[in-house]
């Protein structure tokens, strides 16, 4: 099973950021793909027709002769997409539809990068032409349940939610987007936690007892704690509510990575039934102003980061750059 969060966060400069944890039981974070225009790319597995790349891009994921599948990334736009896991919920089309696109779920990512420059286009694209097709993935032998956030450089953001009563989105959102259930009864989940605040509780009489707090945090006091998309959703939603806004973009990739650390999963805590132990493979952080994809993988927390420069953006071919998973230790001496 596929864990995952995500959120937007701006900046006081302007910059908005959309970030994510890939939580899964194996190791995804594989390559960093740079995606020329003009690129022939399949939109679906056996796909009848292939399109061409309108817009370059840069995310996580892997490259096939079908063309890149990215989980998510940035385009030169500054249009931004992740993909999570929507199990129990995601509903496709079972077949084609005429004078619409055939998109498979996990391609999804890589489509709107390649075409679209804004939430609107997005939108407008979902509603109208793009089809959602049930295939599975080659490598996991499933059709993967899944749903979609999208950020553009106006900083709102876009969730998409294929589900058995049709194609939702959610164009005015929190910007978080978890797992199950759906955006709507998550956002509705979060009344339960109204008393939760960042302010200490004050001092209180019961039965002529003056009780206080035993320390700092009593505010946070049934702020949930677990793994589970609900409570992850939950405490994602409180932190980028009232986390000290950033300057700018670098402030803003570190205020977002601590926020993300509230929901990292280590190795050996969430087993899975059939033994595997999803964990928090890695974490990215896309800037629709830069155009920049920075990430940190589980095993090298180190901060890197791949921008869409006017020198990647002359290649016209694609352009790997491996992850590299061994820990990277300063040593302040010898």
């Amino acid at each position: 099973m596929i864990g995952c969060s995500s959120f937007v966060l701006n900046s006081e400069d302007g910059t908005h950021l959309l970030s994510r944890t890939m939580d899964f039981t194996i190791e995804m974070a594989e390559n960093v793909i740079y995606t020329p225009r003009g690129k022939e790319i399949d939109p679906a597995y056996q796909a009848k027709q292939k399109y061409q790349s309108r817009l370059a891009f840069v995310g996580m994921g892997q490259l096939s002769a079908d063309g890149p599948l990215l989980f998510d990334g940035v385009n030169e736009a500054g249009l931004t997409a992740a993909t999570l896991y929507f199990p129990q919920y995601a509903e496709y089309t079972k077949k084609s539809i005429a004078n619409q696109i055939d998109v498979s779920p996990d391609k999804i990512v890589t489509y709107v990068l390649a075409n679209f420059k804004n939430l609107a286009e997005v939108k407008k694209a979902f509603e109208s032409n793009i089809q959602i097709v049930a295939q599975a993935n080659p490598v996991l032998g499933i059709t993967p349940p899944l749903h979609w956030i999208f950020m553009d450089q106006s900083g709102r953001s876009l969730i998409v939610e294929p589900t058995k009563t049709g194609l939702k989105t959610y164009a005015d959102s929190l910007g978080v987007m978890t797992n199950s259930p759906d955006y709507s009864w998550q956002e509705t989940n979060l009344r339960n936690y109204l008393p939760v605040q960042p302010k200490q509780h004050s001092s209180i009489s019961w039965s002529g007892k003056h009780l206080t707090a035993f320390s700092q945090g009593s505010g946070t006091f049934g702020l949930p704690g677990d793994f589970t998309p609900t409570s992850r959703f939950v405490r994602v939603a409180f932190l980028k509510s009232f986390i000290q806004q950033p300057k700018d973009e670098l402030e803003t990739v570190t205020a977002a990575a601590n926020i993300l650390k509230s929901v990292s999963i280590p190795k050996g805590i969430v087993l899975t039934e059939t033994g595997g132990s999803d964990y928090t493979c890695y974490s990215s952080y896309m800037s629709s102003q830069t155009k920049s994809y920075y990430f940190a993988t589980y095993s090298n927390q180190r901060m890197r980061k791949v921008s869409l420069t006017q020198t990647l953006l002359a290649n016209d071919n694609y352009v790997s750059f491996p992850v590299t998973n061994d820990e990277d230790v300063q040593e302040l001496n010898k």
